[in-house]
């Protein structure tokens, strides 16, 4: 059984009222300054970790409780950047959101909720918004939003995350929708209907195993489960996303009453063709987390334990990457909600890792490719999901790194990294997670640009940095590098980093 709230949640709001606790947005860096940390590698406080819970299904979750007119609550909920912004928006179109910051608990009630625009404000900083997309069409017969933002590694206008695929999705269950590139509006003037869809028509087969993969597969399966939930009828989704974002999201729609059947190759859902129950749900460590810490542990050189919640959904989610980290020669052992990882006992075996929607999540390609420069011999990378996701390339060669990028590949060629000659800039959230791991890897001071991007990725991660020796010192700056990308996202004079 899992737990239910015992103590009373720390703020609680009425709708659109503000929470002190968990702001209506995340606070930004003031206009004309430049957020940075600055990075020094210290002794260990700890050999323990607490892993986080899992972003990916928390964004989904807090959007489909509002499809419901009965309480959610969510459990092991980080406070990242995704959910003050879903919170401020969900209290926005009129739904309670109630925030335990200190237990990492949700609790969302969205029986009085009746907006149907997105706050573009909030919407434009997270891609967790573009969620509420399905959820607004289902309880209102109309959706209205503009752009959505994130890590600007998307084919969306101006860099922010494609709407298109979900209008095709949403227009199979019957809607009618208009896009401009960036936002979206959709009606359902004949409600929703249960549809079958296959998966694979928002996908491209990946080059070496010919399975779907992509960067709309895993937003459109999504987007297919939260409309097919309170759609009238049977929907039928053939060749889901495999990964546990997606097939958690099923179990938990499953969890409010809707009959859900789950298979490898299909999830089969009943519609509840109207609002569907309440839904408890503890959500899994996160996974990328975990993948980062390990290959902090590996590149520091030192023994870590990390404590994980369902760590059977954290073991099933990464086979993948734990295949691959175990032919390197990554030293793994389980040990119930443990994972220890200890030092290799000598260079890294080169790897060929692919990047795909059935394979090693995209999200782990940046950390790959750094534990591969520790390798015995070249390494090859390939991305099948995001085009040009090799941000990190500029601020690892500027630390030595011999790296070759072909289309979709990178060469790695091993080599000891170097401190820097000047600052590294991370221009997205995992870029600059593994820059910030190389940068501690060398073991002199560095400046780290695009620190912004963290705090949608990694809850409280200086503390966990300092826990492994880390020394962050945050600060910003009127007058940022000349790096490239970074005068564009931070102009002079006017315009709010997001």
């Amino acid at each position: 059984m899992e737990p239910r709230l015992t103590s009373p949640i720390t703020s609680s709001t009425r709708p659109g009222a503000p929470d002190t606790a968990t702001p209506l947005s995340p606070p930004r860096t003031p206009t004309g300054h430049v957020p940075y940390w600055d990075i020094e590698a210290g002794p260990p406080l700890s050999d323990e970790l607490r892993m986080s819970g899992f972003k990916h299904l928390m964004v989904v979750c807090m959007a489909a409780a509002g499809l419901s007119e009965q309480p959610w609550e969510l459990y092991n909920a980080p406070d990242l950047t995704d959910r003050q912004a879903l919170a401020g928006m969900l209290r926005v179109l009129g739904a309670r959101v109630d925030v335990d910051g200190t237990e990492e608990r949700i609790r969302i009630d969205a029986a009085p909720l009746t907006g149907h625009r997105v706050p573009s404000d909030q919407s434009a900083q997270v891609h967790g918004g573009a969620y509420l997309l399905p959820v607004l069409l289902a309880r209102n017969g109309r959706v209205e939003s503009g752009a959505h933002g994130g890590c600007r590694i998307g084919d969306g206008r101006g860099g922010g995350r494609p709407v298109a695929h979900i209008a095709q999705v949403l227009e199979r269950f019957g809607a009618v929708c208009d896009t401009d590139g960036a936002g979206l509006t959709a009606t359902a003037p004949r409600g929703l209907r249960g549809a079958v869809i296959d998966l694979a028509d928002f996908s491209t087969p990946d080059p070496h195993r010919g399975l779907p993969t992509g960067p709309h597969y895993s937003g459109a399966t999504k987007t297919a489960l939260l409309t097919a939930a309170t759609a009238r009828g049977t929907t039928v989704l053939r060749h889901p996303y495999p990964k546990p974002d997606a097939q958690e999201l099923a179990r938990v729609i499953a969890q409010a009453g809707v009959a859900v059947d789950v298979t490898p190759d299909a999830i089969e859902i009943q519609g509840a063709d109207g609002p569907i129950g309440g839904a408890s749900v503890v959500l899994p460590s996160d996974l990328l987390e975990v993948v980062t810490f390990v290959t902090a542990s590996v590149l520091l050189d030192r023994a870590l334990t990390l404590r994980l919640t369902r760590p059977d959904v954290v073991r099933n989610g990464l086979a993948p990457e734990l295949r691959h980290l175990r032919q390197i020669g990554t030293p793994l052992s389980w040990d119930g909600d443990l994972l220890r990882v200890r030092p290799a006992a000598g260079p890294l075996a080169p790897d060929r890792v692919v990047a795909a929607s059935h394979l090693v999540y995209s999200d782990a390609q940046p950390l790959f490719a750094l534990l591969l420069l520790a390798a015995s011999a070249p390494s090859t990378l390939v991305e099948t999901v995001w085009s040009g996701r090799f941000g990190y390339v500029h601020g690892l060669r500027s630390m030595g790194a011999r790296l070759t990028v072909d289309g979709q590949e990178l060469r790695i060629h091993p080599g000891r990294l170097h401190p820097a000659p000047g600052p590294l800039w991370g221009p997205d959230l995992r870029a600059a997670a593994t820059l910030l791991l190389a940068a501690l890897s060398v073991g002199t001071p560095h400046r780290l640009f695009g620190v912004e991007h963290l705090a949608r990725g990694y809850a409280r991660l200086p503390d966990k940095l300092r826990t492994i020796g880390a020394r962050i010192t945050p600060g910003t700056t009127t007058a940022p590098p000349d790096l490239p990308g970074l005068q564009e996202k931070f102009p002079a004079e006017g315009g709010d980093p997001r």
